[in-house]
């Protein structure tokens, strides 16, 4: 099982300098299966709608993304992308592992930010050894295997 970081997904979803680099690892890691944690899908459908927002309606910062939130309703097509990718490449959405104690330790011994740290220790405590992601920060994580 290979879990994909947010920034794989966004890249796959939307037309980037990093998209031909997503599908190869997309391709690739079909054959082992794939999952994302809880963290992982809150992050992308967030992306997500925000990249939405800001190409139809013009909307730019978060705050302003929040402002339409509250007046338009959450993009729906953030969902319908998001579900659509998570249904067609059958990829499974894990929930977190949570220890408020372990969370602070791996923020501090890796020197991750919170939601990194997070999905490292769901990997961690579900047995995935392997992360799909274009965040060298991961990289300080030794027994995590980073791709690409």
């Amino acid at each position: 099982m290979i879990c994909l970081d947010t920034n794989v997904i966004y890249h796959f979803l939307f037309e980037t300098e990093l998209t031909s680099a997503s599908e190869k690892i997309i391709r690739e890691a079909i054959i082992e299966g794939m999952a994302i944690p809880m963290i992982v899908y809150n992050e992308l459908l967030y992306t997500t709608g925000a990249k939405i927002a800001r190409i139809k309606y013009g909307v730019k910062g978060k705050y302003s993304f929040r402002r339409h939130i509250a007046k338009h309703g959450f993009p729906e097509e953030a969902i319908e992308r998001v579900s659509g990718f998570i249904r067609d490449f059958k990829v499974a959405v894990i929930r977190d592992y949570q220890n408020p104690d372990e969370l602070v330790e791996t923020i501090n011994a890796y020197r991750l930010a919170p939601n990194d740290a997070q999905i490292v220790l769901t990997c961690k405590h579900r047995g995935i050894e392997t992360l799909a992601t274009f965040d060298e920060d991961f990289k300080r994580v030794p027994w995590l295997k980073v791709i690409p």
